[in-house]
């Protein structure tokens, strides 16, 4: 019916579509809002602010004066 590579083309490409409906379908990992009071020191702000966005984007808005450093107040 189909020669060797156009079978193994055929594979890919329904490969490609199944990993791209899986990747579409699969629900993002929920987002938690957190302010500054969520957080008992700088540090555990700033690893936070730096694993949801950072600088570039800050969803919680824990850096307000967009310096990089998040929750500077606490400890």
């Amino acid at each position: 019916m189909f020669t060797a590579p156009v079978r193994r083309a055929v594979v890919l490409v329904l490969a490609t579509a199944a990993l791209l409906a899986v990747s579409i379908s699969a629900p993002a990992a929920a987002f938690e809002d957190k302010d500054c009071a969520d957080f008992k020191t700088h540090r555990q702000a700033q690893h936070y602010y730096k694993k949801h966005g950072g600088p570039r984007y800050d969803p919680s808005h824990l850096d307000a004066d967009h310096d990089g450093k998040a929750c500077e107040d606490l400890p």
